[in-house]
């Protein structure tokens, strides 16, 4: 019997996770870096449409697979598709780093905007964070993330993906 309600709570705590990440914007974030983590060797399958649909939309998910077709299709030995880990906006870090993750609305407020702020070096300063704008959209199933901005280069995940792969379909002409 004990085994039973066990289990339930289990099952509770599980199923109010998943709803509150559907439910809260800041939470889809968080679930997002908790998945990922690659400093504790995990990690998402950027090339699965299962796994990119939980956390983005479906037009920056087809992006993604966009992307994986361009880096499937490479020439060995060349570099095609995302040169960076589109997460982190970033291509090192600390192989045991103390992430921290830090989430507030972004500054002028709008709908589902997000600044999100960690260090990519244990020894970073708070001047060498690195910051990134979220912006999520609600969907029928719930907030998902919609683009990426990197603030210091300025650049968007959705036009780095985009120009991704018009080149790849210019190149194939």
């Amino acid at each position: 019997m004990k085994h039973k309600a066990l289990v339930i709570a289990l099952l509770t705590v599980v199923t109010s996770s998943a709803i509150a990440a559907e439910d809260d914007p800041e939470e889809v974030i968080r679930a997002l870096y908790k998945a990922y983590g690659p400093w504790e060797h995990r990690g998402l399958n950027l090339r699965n449409r299962a796994v990119l649909s939980k956390y983005f939309s479906p037009e920056l998910t087809k992006l993604f697979l966009k992307n994986a077709q361009v880096e499937r299709d490479c020439p060995k030995g060349d570099l095609c598709g995302l040169e960076f880990d589109p997460i982190l906006g970033a291509q090192d870090f600390d192989d045991h780093l103390d992430f921290k993750l830090h989430i507030a609305e972004a500054i002028p407020p709008q709908t589902g905007r997000f600044e999100v702020r960690f260090k990519l070096f244990n020894e970073e300063k708070p001047e060498q964070e690195q910051v990134l704008t979220f912006q999520l959209v609600q969907l029928k199933n719930g907030w998902r993330i919609d683009d990426i901005i990197y603030t210091k280069d300025n650049a968007s995940l959705k036009a780095v993906l985009t120009a991704i792969a018009d080149e790849a379909a210019h190149l194939k002409e």
